[in-house]
């Protein structure tokens, strides 16, 4: 029996403003105790634990119940009560049935702030101003397979349709044919396959390519039987809707795995109702296949105009430069170059930006290195960047190649170069991780005949080292806790009353966003979900508004942007004029001033 992958749980005037407290230079120290993953029910009792322990600072909140009838349970973190307006990051992970290590990182960063409250000036200053929604695994169903037997990376877990519409719904599920306790792949000959050997390491195949007079040898399938007899395996599982497909934007009416309607998903609909009953979210970060920050998205001119009344796909030009600032930032903390897998297409993440407007962060904690031993590059990097080259010194440029030096470059283009799979495999002989692939052995299938079941393990690419989790997850929650010093931060800069003689006084105001990021994006103002910021001008018993309106909706107010308000009040007797500014997630400021006619 092939041993499951070793896992390890991680983690003259006033004004009414609030600053943004200055970060501690430290790194908060993050413990991952466990040796284990949780499953659903340790998971859940380790959030009401620390709820129960934290009172004033964590809270329990439901956000759904699963199709499987598994509760969906998110913490709140603040300090106190959060008042009205104070912006909120809400952090979702496990959305994708394989990501269970996205859970643990959740955990351990509600653990982490929660220990660090008290004394940690970082933790202090985020919490002060910013509230914090956890949500450790948004996809139980789907999670519980990885505490299972046999083992499985399971995704679909919704509606189940006729995959080869035979009149038979999951008749041929994913199965262990060989008993060894885990669901591998298969690999067989066949003339009609579109595989082939990679030519530097058998272990792995690449799809034949035709322009190079190559034809596919083997075909390719998840472990399983073919009891229908149409010689294609595991191809029609019980369940087939993907959680992560089931979301408004780009849902792909047609595909398998999107569900029969969107939203019909209960864990899709759990979390799309919290996101719009907890109107203070500002920013979405989620921990899954997904990636908006390593990798730049797909990003189009913010005055794109629509296909067949369909806005164009991508970010809007002006977020995707922001974006790209955090993604920048993230990179400089963390160090994850991982890539996200898969289409964004009918995702939580899209949906989050596009239908509400909220910045969303994907991040895909971490994938097997393609860049062999990283240990080893990284050294050569090291010394790469502290001493010139000897052959080609800084500010010089390359001496001119001879001919024999030319003749090995044209050589070494003509050789195969390596797939991302034997990239990973030499990642994994390097760094002794051989439990995450599972060696090729001949079996003799009921159906196909003589195959071979083996390839990459289960979760070999979604689970880290165990010795590299904590670095991970306080890599991650540094970058999670810098985040709130860039939310929308609104303040009033200035607020005066000049009189201008026979009981006129000319109010001006100067409104800012102390913060990188807008009261609202574009894709917020496109569709017209962020309700404006509001603008109160409350005048002193007696006194008449001349010149302006009491509120002033304030609809867009870029990172670092200012907006400047006047009014004309009569006010002929000593009092108070104030003015209020409030949001829905950007904070509120108050100012007042006294005036003397």
């Amino acid at each position: 029996m092939i041993a499951p992958l070793a896992a390890c749980h991680l983690l003259t005037l006033c004004l009414t403003s609030h600053p943004q407290s200055a970060p501690a230079p430290q790194r908060l120290d993050v413990r991952l105790p466990d040796s284990r993953l949780l499953d659903n029910g340790a998971l859940e009792q380790r959030m009401n634990a620390l709820a129960a322990a934290h009172p004033k600072l964590a809270q329990s909140i439901a956000v759904g119940t699963s199709r499987g009838g598994a509760r969906i349970g998110a913490l709140r973190l603040s300090d106190g009560e959060p008042p009205a307006g104070r912006p909120a990051i809400l952090v979702v992970a496990n959305i994708d049935g394989p990501q269970t290590f996205g859970s643990a990182l959740a955990l351990a960063h509600a653990e982490a702030i929660a220990a660090g409250a008290a004394s940690d000036e970082k933790v202090r200053a985020f919490l002060a101003r910013t509230t914090l929604y956890i949500v450790p695994r948004a996809n139980p169903d789907a999670a519980a397979a990885r505490f299972a037997k046999p083992l499985l990376e399971l995704e679909a877990t919704g509606s189940g349709i006729d995959d080869d519409r035979d009149r038979r719904v999951g008749e041929d599920p994913p199965a262990d044919v060989d008993g060894d306790g885990v669901i591998a792949w298969m690999r067989w000959k066949d003339p009609e396959g579109e595989w082939i050997l990679d030519p530097l390491d058998a272990r792995a195949l690449v799809k034949a390519d035709a322009k190079k007079g190559q034809r596919g040898e083997y075909k390719l399938a998840i472990e399983g039987r073919d009891l229908d007899r149409d010689e294609t395996p595991s191809e029609d599982a019980p369940r087939d809707a993907i959680v992560n497909q089931n979301f408004a934007h780009d849902w792909q009416e047609h595909g398998a795995h999107a569900g029969r309607f969107p939203m019909d998903e209960p864990e899709a609909r759990a979390l799309a109702e919290f996101v719009l009953q907890h109107k203070d979210i500002a920013l979405v970060l989620t921990y899954g296949a997904l990636d908006t920050l390593v990798e730049k998205p797909k990003s189009v001119a913010d005055n794109a105009p629509p296909q067949k009344r369909i806005p164009q796909p991508g970010w809007l030009e002006s977020d995707a430069g922001l974006l790209a600032e955090l993604g920048k930032r993230y990179g400089e903390l963390t160090s994850n170059k991982t890539k996200g897998r898969g289409s964004d297409a009918g995702s939580f993440q899209a949906w989050a930006y596009q239908h509400r407007g909220l910045w969303s962060l994907a991040i895909a904690p971490w994938d097997i290195p393609l860049d062999g031993d990283a240990k080893k590059d990284e050294a050569k990097a090291e010394g790469a960047a502290s001493e010139p080259s000897a052959t080609q010194p800084a500010e010089s440029k390359p001496a001119e190649s001879k001919p024999s030096e030319r003749g090995k470059k044209d050589k070494e283009k003509d050789e195969p170069k390596p797939s991302d799979d034997v990239k990973r495999l030499k990642w994994i002989d390097a760094n002794g991780e051989g439990a995450r692939f599972v060696p090729w052995k001949a079996f003799q299938h009921p159906e196909l005949g003589a195959v071979e079941i083996g390839g990459f393990a289960p979760f070999a690419r979604s689970e880290p080292p165990t010795a590299a989790w904590s670095a991970i997850a306080a890599k991650e929650l540094e970058f999670l806790l810098s985040l709130g010093a860039d939310l929308p931060r609104i303040a009033i800069e200035k607020f005066e009353a000049r009189a201008q003689g026979a009981g006129l006084l000319e109010i001006e105001a100067v409104v800012v966003n102390e913060a990188l990021l807008p009261a609202a994006n574009r894709a917020a103002r496109r569709a017209e979900v962020s309700r404006p910021l509001k603008a109160l001008l409350v005048l002193p018993a007696g006194a008449k508004l001349v010149g302006g309106q009491p509120q002033t909706l304030i609809r867009d107010l870029d990172g670092l942007g200012r907006r400047e308000l006047r009014w004309l009040v009569v006010c002929d007797r000593p009092g108070r004029i104030e003015l209020r500014v409030d949001s829905d997630n950007a904070g509120a400021a108050t100012a007042s001033v006294e005036v003397k006619p």
